[in-house]
């Protein structure tokens, strides 16, 4: 339990479940687990859908991939979006130990990349056009324009 004295924090004994010596070992711990629990959510990454005037602009962070990596499908009204896991340096040094604060780079990790993005009901599929850049892939759609329907009236029969 946290006791205040003055402007001073102490904490009692049992108030942390671990000893100092161990919290580096723990992160590290909890970073692969949160890395695992991740992967359970499927091979979905965070995307932005932007309405624009005429149009839509959809922005998928892909770091450490080429658009040879990213392969993109129309299926329904739907876009898939798959990208392999890229090779990097930190899969051969995972077990090295890194100067400073090891446990910092287990909380981030590559994956592969199997999505789904519905796309607006008016968003016209024959002109769907991407960009592959710097890692980041941006998609640009158009706009159908809307149609008005007539209301006929009923008669009095």
């Amino acid at each position: 339990m946290c006791h205040e004295t003055g402007s001073e924090h102490h904490f009692g004994h049992g108030f942390l479940p671990f000893a100092g010596k161990d919290f580096p070992h723990m992160m590290k711990r909890i970073g692969r687990h949160i890395n695992e629990c991740m992967g359970r959510f499927g091979s979905w990454v965070p995307y932005n859908l932007e309405k624009l005037e005429n149009g839509y602009l959809i922005v998928v962070p892909l770091p450490g991939r080429t658009k040879e990596d990213v392969n993109i499908s129309l299926i329904g009204n739907s876009l898939n979006i798959k990208a392999a896991k890229p090779k990097t340096s930190e899969e051969t040094n995972d077990d090295k130990e890194t100067p400073g604060i090891p446990f910092f780079r287990h909380f981030f990790s590559f994956m592969n990349v199997d999505m789904d993005i519905a796309l607006p009901a008016d968003a016209d599929l024959d002109s769907i056009k991407s960009i592959m850049s710097n890692g980041v892939l941006k998609i640009k759609l158009g706009k159908k324009p809307s149609r008005n329907i007539d209301i006929n009236t009923e008669g009095n029969n």
